[in-house]
């Protein structure tokens, strides 16, 4: 709220704390253009809070009292397991190290690639800052961008170097640091465990599908992709299909987007990425635990199979039970807005549930209407972001240590379909 973050003297509360939550929680939905609105001072502290809210509450919270105290206590080390961010209850003290390094580095190889198209055009100092924030901002999905006048990356649309390396950064960004190290430590598919096995997959085909998507409905719409050469119209579908699981970088206003488009990219927002990652939605584990136990039923089979795996009955509740709270979640919230503003978006409810799973989902896409909301729907979307952002892991780790009952109900049957 301070005057010298911003250009315009002091920020009026509601601005400040849908700016700051949007940070913190790494979404990108903005009240105010950023490089406009905010001083360096205002975008610096933008930067820092996208910065924390990437690794995320618990992570960043360990990391700090790590870099105090030198060692993790079991307190410390519980906190962390139970986020899922590791699966055993040793070795957080350097999983957080090598966390905190692994961002740091990759935010550093994205800020150096950046330069080399930032410095030509904005200076040597402008330049610099211009590659570091906009590295920070994809690698930790939380999409802000300095370009000014809610452009976001319009300006680069046939610039593979800048859209690539953002591209990059964010699926870097949406996959774990466990992933990562399977991989590295097993190389071999028949060693990796069942979740790196459904990520390595889930990421490459909703990307492929994503891409292929948008490119057949958005070739035909002048006011994005139609008109342009085949190669761009690769690259940008690319591109989105990487920022809508979870970061909300664009190329074109997508208010202007078709319908089936936004549709589409919601059901994207709504997966999101992997879990323990910069990424938000209810994860692409969620959703293929949920597509095994219909797979599974359709079939006639017991339990939940997947990849020759049998799924806990526990993990498959947990699941299910994530996913439909957050559907109820951004309905609800999605009607509230409607009523709320059915003067200015009687016909766009679309556009008003794109941009509350948006925020749910910590992505950051808009269709350009989060500004012109009144002061309660901008207030429900800070909820948004902040349930999405805690919400799947908190009520995750909370149904994973339920007390088990000591009596059982008798069994009836109810009649299906």
């Amino acid at each position: 709220m301070l005057p010298v973050s911003s250009n315009h003297g002091w920020t009026s509360p509601l601005v400040a704390l849908f700016t700051s939550t949007s940070a913190v929680c790494v979404t990108g939905l903005v009240v105010v253009d950023t490089g406009t609105y905010w001083s360096p001072f205002g975008q610096l502290v933008i930067l820092l809070l996208m910065e924390v809210g990437g690794l995320g509450f618990v992570v960043g919270a360990t990391a700090l009292v790590l870099l105090g105290k030198g060692r993790l206590g079991f307190q410390e080390r519980e906190i962390v397991r139970q986020t899922g961010t590791t699966l055993i209850l040793g070795g957080q003290s350097s999983f957080v190290t090598r966390a905190v390094t692994l961002a740091l580095v990759g935010q550093l190889a994205g800020a150096i690639l950046l330069l080399i198209r930032f410095i030509p055009e904005f200076g040597l100092i402008r330049g610099i800052w211009m590659s570091i924030f906009h590295s920070v901002a994809a690698f930790t999905n939380g999409s802000f961008d300095l370009f000014g006048d809610y452009r976001s990356l319009a300006g680069y649309r046939s610039d593979p170097l800048v859209l690539l390396t953002i591209a990059m950064l964010i699926i870097a960004g949406g996959t774990s640091l466990l992933v990562a190290e399977d991989l590295w430590r097993h190389r071999s598919w028949r060693k990796f465990t069942l979740d790196t096995k459904i990520i390595v997959i889930g990421i490459p085909t909703l990307l492929i599908l994503g891409t292929v998507f948008i490119m057949l409905i958005e070739s035909k719409n002048p006011n994005t992709l139609g008109n342009r050469p085949l190669g761009e119209q690769l690259l940008n579908s690319f591109f989105h299909s990487s920022a809508a699981r979870t970061a909300g970088f664009t190329t074109w206003n997508f208010g202007l987007s078709d319908d089936r488009t936004l549709f589409f990219v919601i059901g994207l927002m709504f997966i999101g990425s992997a879990p323990g990652s910069m990424a938000g939605g209810i994860k692409i584990t969620t959703m293929a635990i949920i597509l095994a136990v219909a797979w599974s039923n359709i079939l006639g089979r017991r339990d939940t199979e997947l990849m020759r795996r049998r799924v806990p009955q526990e993990q498959v509740g947990q699941a299910l039970t994530v996913a439909l709270l957050g559907v109820l979640l951004i309905v609800t919230i999605a009607l509230t807005i409607s009523l709320l503003e059915r003067a200015r978006f009687r016909d766009d409810f679309i556009k008003v549930l794109f941009e509350v799973t948006s925020a749910f989902g910590t992505v950051g896409l808009s269709t350009g209407i989060t500004p012109e909301l009144s002061a309660p729907s901008q207030i429900l979307l800070i909820i948004t972001m902040f349930v999405g952002r805690l919400g799947p892991v908190t009520l995750a780790t909370s149904l994973s240590h339920r007390s088990q009952s000591k009596y059982r109900f008798p069994i009836e049957s109810v009649r299906i379909g």
